[in-house]
């Protein structure tokens, strides 16, 4: 357990950078070393990608999966649609022998191999199963004495073996309240943010996905939204600021991920977060409670 391969995807290095730094503190002060897997490339991108070419995008997951085997060392993904790809395309590659002879095929065109040897976990899962609550509890010097609401993000409830599809999202309930922060409740939990339809069709997705989460928000004591994906948080942050008359009404919440929580309750300062790339909200949230 003491050593994991870390699966950062495309959004947190590229969008949220502050995450992959809270990540690393976070991980390093309960002595877990994070292998870097050199090369590694998008997951790929689970809705669109895998409906385009299923032997390519399994591939590419594969061929992701493999660097990992390479390592000697199991995977954490920080980002529920990269773990949604790795752990289906590896549960897939597992049942589907032809398949499996598909995808060796154009792995071995590149000199790669699956051999299934690696879990994948979740970072929520791996926190709440493998370091523990009580662990996590011992680290933290500075409790989040905050009402938070969450966003699980539809694929958190991606499950491949288990039969309890909520099993991951109370894992994010119990890891953030036992951080001390209060989760309120406020009855659209389950709504998708709206990031794959904004693909499409960006109005859209921002009045039946978006907009109704907010105004159900406006209605509870949450100071802030919790997320544990970047493309969820991402669509909040950008659709909250492109909204326009749809949400003149509606307060713009800070959006924060869970590991960013969990590094300023282990000790981090909030300027350490690369806020310059936050909306002023979230920006504001965390200087005024960790500045």
């Amino acid at each position: 357990m003491n050593k994991q391969a870390f699966f950062l995807g495309c959004v947190i290095p590229l969008r949220f950078p502050g995450i992959e730094v809270a990540a690393r503190r976070v991980f390093g002060q309960l002595g877990i070393e994070c292998v870097d897997l050199d090369g590694y490339s998008c997951c790929p991108e689970p809705v669109v990608l895998g409906l385009t070419d299923r032997d390519m995008a399994l591939a590419v997951s594969a061929r992701n999966l493999a660097l990992a085997e390479r390592a000697g060392a199991d995977l954490v993904v920080l980002c529920n649609g990269c773990y949604e790809a790795l752990a289906e395309a590896d549960h897939a590659l597992r049942h589907d022998a032809p398949m499996r002879a598909r995808v060796g095929e154009l792995l071995a065109g590149i000199g790669a191999r699956y051999d299934g040897k690696v879990r994948i976990k979740h970072f929520i899962e791996f926190l709440h199963d493998d370091v523990g609550l009580e662990r996590i509890a011992k680290a933290i010097t500075r409790p989040v004495d905050v009402p938070l609401a969450l966003h699980y993000g539809c694929h958190l409830f991606r499950e491949t073996t288990h039969p309890d599809t909520w099993r991951k999202p109370r894992m994010m309930k119990g890891l953030v309240e036992a951080m001390g922060a209060r989760c309120v409740d406020y009855g659209l939990e389950q709504l998708c943010c709206g990031f794959p339809i904004s693909q499409f069709d960006k109005d859209a997705a921002l009045k039946e996905r978006l907009v109704p989460k907010l105004k159900a928000l406006s209605t509870t004591s949450a100071e802030a939204l919790a997320f544990c994906c970047p493309a969820c948080l991402n669509q909040f942050e950008t659709g909250q600021g492109g909204a326009g008359d749809l949400a003149a009404d509606v307060v713009r919440y800070p959006c924060v991920h869970v590991l960013e929580l969990l590094a300023l309750s282990f000790g981090m300062q909030a300027t350490e977060l690369s806020l310059d790339f936050r909306s002023g909200a979230t920006k504001d949230f965390f200087e005024c409670f960790w500045g």
